[in-house]
Protein backbone atom coordinates (compact mmCIF):
# COMPACT_ATOMS: atom_id res chain seq x y z
CA UNK A 1 0.00 0.00 0.00
CA UNK A 2 1.44 3.22 -0.98
CA UNK A 3 1.49 5.67 2.11
CA UNK A 4 -0.62 7.93 2.16
CA UNK A 5 0.15 11.85 1.76
CA UNK A 6 0.13 14.51 4.05
CA UNK A 7 -2.71 16.35 2.75
CA UNK A 8 -4.82 13.00 2.16
CA UNK A 9 -4.48 12.12 6.57
CA UNK A 10 -5.46 15.83 7.22
CA UNK A 11 -8.63 15.24 4.60
CA UNK A 12 -9.47 12.29 6.20
CA UNK A 13 -8.54 13.26 10.22
CA UNK A 14 -10.87 16.48 9.24
CA UNK A 15 -13.64 14.50 8.07
CA UNK A 16 -13.66 12.29 11.00
CA UNK A 17 -13.07 15.39 13.97
CA UNK A 18 -16.35 17.19 12.04
CA UNK A 19 -18.68 13.59 11.87
CA UNK A 20 -17.79 12.96 15.33
CA UNK A 21 -18.16 16.61 16.95
CA UNK A 22 -21.56 16.71 14.90
CA UNK A 23 -22.56 13.58 16.04
CA UNK A 24 -21.55 13.29 19.74
CA UNK A 25 -22.58 16.80 21.14
CA UNK A 26 -26.36 16.04 19.69
CA UNK A 27 -26.26 12.67 20.74
CA UNK A 28 -25.32 13.91 24.61
CA UNK A 29 -28.18 16.39 23.93
CA UNK A 30 -30.81 14.55 22.57
CA UNK A 31 -30.19 10.98 22.34
CA UNK A 32 -28.31 9.90 25.40
CA UNK A 33 -29.35 6.11 25.26
CA UNK A 34 -26.71 6.01 22.37
CA UNK A 35 -23.76 7.88 24.29
CA UNK A 36 -22.18 3.98 24.79
CA UNK A 37 -21.81 3.69 20.85
CA UNK A 38 -19.52 5.90 20.68
CA UNK A 39 -16.89 4.42 22.61
CA UNK A 40 -14.47 1.70 22.11
CA UNK A 41 -15.20 -1.24 24.17
CA UNK A 42 -11.82 -2.53 24.26
CA UNK A 43 -10.13 0.22 26.12
CA UNK A 44 -11.21 3.45 26.85
CA UNK A 45 -9.62 5.98 29.37
CA UNK A 46 -11.94 8.66 30.38
CA UNK A 47 -12.00 11.86 32.86
CA UNK A 48 -14.49 14.36 33.84
CA UNK A 49 -13.32 17.30 35.71
CA UNK A 50 -10.51 15.01 36.64
CA UNK A 51 -12.80 11.97 37.64
CA UNK A 52 -12.47 8.86 36.27
CA UNK A 53 -15.28 7.20 34.45
CA UNK A 54 -15.16 3.02 34.07
CA UNK A 55 -16.01 2.82 30.13
CA UNK A 56 -18.36 4.36 27.65
CA UNK A 57 -21.51 2.37 28.97
CA UNK A 58 -20.73 4.25 32.76
CA UNK A 59 -20.48 7.22 30.72
CA UNK A 60 -24.31 6.97 29.13
CA UNK A 61 -25.29 5.90 32.74
CA UNK A 62 -24.57 8.96 34.15
CA UNK A 63 -25.79 10.96 31.31
CA UNK A 64 -29.45 9.18 31.46
CA UNK A 65 -29.65 8.69 35.11
CA UNK A 66 -27.88 11.55 36.80
CA UNK A 67 -27.34 14.77 34.38
CA UNK A 68 -29.81 17.14 33.95
CA UNK A 69 -30.67 17.99 30.31
CA UNK A 70 -27.88 19.84 28.76
CA UNK A 71 -27.42 22.23 25.66
CA UNK A 72 -23.93 21.67 24.18
CA UNK A 73 -22.70 24.90 22.10
CA UNK A 74 -19.55 23.84 20.16
CA UNK A 75 -17.37 27.27 19.24
CA UNK A 76 -14.49 25.39 18.20
CA UNK A 77 -12.85 22.29 17.46
CA UNK A 78 -9.28 21.00 16.07
CA UNK A 79 -7.60 17.76 15.02
CA UNK A 80 -4.36 16.02 14.65
CA UNK A 81 -3.42 13.35 13.74
CA UNK A 82 -1.07 11.29 16.33
CA UNK A 83 -0.26 7.72 15.02
CA UNK A 84 -0.29 7.63 11.29
CA UNK A 85 -0.42 3.64 11.61
CA UNK A 86 -2.81 2.63 14.32
CA UNK A 87 -2.90 -1.05 15.30
CA UNK A 88 -6.25 -1.49 14.66
CA UNK A 89 -7.78 -4.02 15.85
CA UNK A 90 -9.63 -6.67 13.76
CA UNK A 91 -13.00 -8.69 14.77
CA UNK A 92 -11.67 -11.80 15.53
CA UNK A 93 -9.28 -10.41 17.96
CA UNK A 94 -6.16 -9.84 16.34
CA UNK A 95 -4.41 -7.01 14.51
CA UNK A 96 -4.52 -5.79 10.85
CA UNK A 97 -0.85 -6.57 8.93
CA UNK A 98 0.55 -3.60 7.92
CA UNK A 99 0.09 -4.52 4.34
CA UNK A 100 -3.56 -4.19 4.87
CA UNK A 101 -3.45 -0.69 6.51
CA UNK A 102 -6.05 1.81 4.95
CA UNK A 103 -5.81 5.43 5.38
CA UNK A 104 -8.79 5.23 7.87
CA UNK A 105 -6.09 3.05 9.82
CA UNK A 106 -4.77 6.46 12.24
CA UNK A 107 -5.38 7.80 15.85
CA UNK A 108 -6.64 11.10 15.95
CA UNK A 109 -6.48 13.88 18.54
CA UNK A 110 -9.53 16.18 18.79
CA UNK A 111 -9.84 19.31 20.92
CA UNK A 112 -13.12 20.97 21.22
CA UNK A 113 -14.35 24.03 23.24
CA UNK A 114 -17.45 25.84 23.99
CA UNK A 115 -20.10 26.33 25.82
CA UNK A 116 -22.67 24.14 28.32
CA UNK A 117 -26.07 24.92 29.40
CA UNK A 118 -27.59 22.17 32.22
CA UNK A 119 -31.26 22.31 32.83
CA UNK A 120 -33.81 23.03 30.53
CA UNK A 121 -34.54 26.88 31.27
CA UNK A 122 -32.58 28.40 28.16
CA UNK A 123 -32.15 31.49 31.45
CA UNK A 124 -29.78 29.35 32.90
CA UNK A 125 -26.11 29.90 32.96
CA UNK A 126 -23.92 29.02 30.13
CA UNK A 127 -20.36 27.37 31.23
CA UNK A 128 -17.34 26.91 28.92
CA UNK A 129 -15.95 23.70 28.54
CA UNK A 130 -12.75 22.34 26.95
CA UNK A 131 -12.63 18.25 26.00
CA UNK A 132 -9.90 16.54 24.26
CA UNK A 133 -10.43 13.05 22.87
CA UNK A 134 -8.40 10.21 20.99
CA UNK A 135 -10.33 8.21 18.55
CA UNK A 136 -9.30 5.30 16.88
CA UNK A 137 -10.99 3.44 14.26
CA UNK A 138 -14.00 0.76 14.57
CA UNK A 139 -12.39 -2.49 14.25
CA UNK A 140 -16.11 -3.12 13.52
CA UNK A 141 -16.71 -0.84 10.72
CA UNK A 142 -19.25 -1.81 8.42
CA UNK A 143 -19.65 -5.41 9.45
CA UNK A 144 -23.34 -7.47 9.00
CA UNK A 145 -24.72 -4.92 6.85
CA UNK A 146 -24.88 -2.24 9.40
CA UNK A 147 -23.64 0.94 9.30
CA UNK A 148 -21.52 1.86 12.27
CA UNK A 149 -19.59 4.55 13.51
CA UNK A 150 -16.18 4.75 11.50
CA UNK A 151 -14.13 5.85 15.02
CA UNK A 152 -14.48 5.62 18.39
CA UNK A 153 -13.29 7.10 21.99
CA UNK A 154 -10.56 5.57 22.85
CA UNK A 155 -9.43 8.81 25.60
CA UNK A 156 -11.59 11.54 26.57
CA UNK A 157 -11.16 14.08 29.42
CA UNK A 158 -13.59 16.56 29.85
CA UNK A 159 -13.22 20.07 32.25
CA UNK A 160 -15.58 22.62 32.38
CA UNK A 161 -13.71 26.05 32.52
CA UNK A 162 -14.23 28.70 35.72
Amino acid sequence: MAVPSEDTLTKVSTGAATEFVQSFYPALQSNRATISSFYNPAISTILFNGNPVADGSAVQEIFVNQMPPAHYEVQSFDCQVINRNFPTPTAAGGVKPLSQATVKDMSILVVVSGYVRFGESKDMPQRGFSETFVLVPNPAEGQKGKRQKDWLIQSQNFRLVV
